[in-house]
């Protein structure tokens, strides 16, 4: 996967839904089955929103990453987890 960087190169988004709430998105592979979501600031979710976020990828999708800090959520995006597609 090419060097991305969070929120820069994500799209921002009104969540689908959770009223009130942004989804930052990142496609990859040229499609929209591999993406990776970066969510905060509702209830339930885990991340304000603001300082921290919660983040998961298509590969990683039942094991989301919460309370992320966006250098956490860029050092993730540098070093991802093995089996991120490429």
């Amino acid at each position: 996967m090419k060097a991305i960087k969070f929120p820069d190169d994500f799209t921002k988004v009104p969540h689908k839904f959770i009223p009130g709430t942004y989804q930052y998105l990142y496609h990859y592979n040229d499609d929209n089955k591999n993406r990776i979501s970066i969510v905060g600031g509702a209830l339930g979710l885990g991340g304000d929103g603001v300082k921290t976020f919660e983040m998961w990828d298509t590969k990683h999708m039942y094991d989301p990453q919460r309370h992320m800090s966006i250098d956490d959520i860029n050092e993730w995006l540098t070093n991802p987890p093995e089996g991120m597609v490429d």
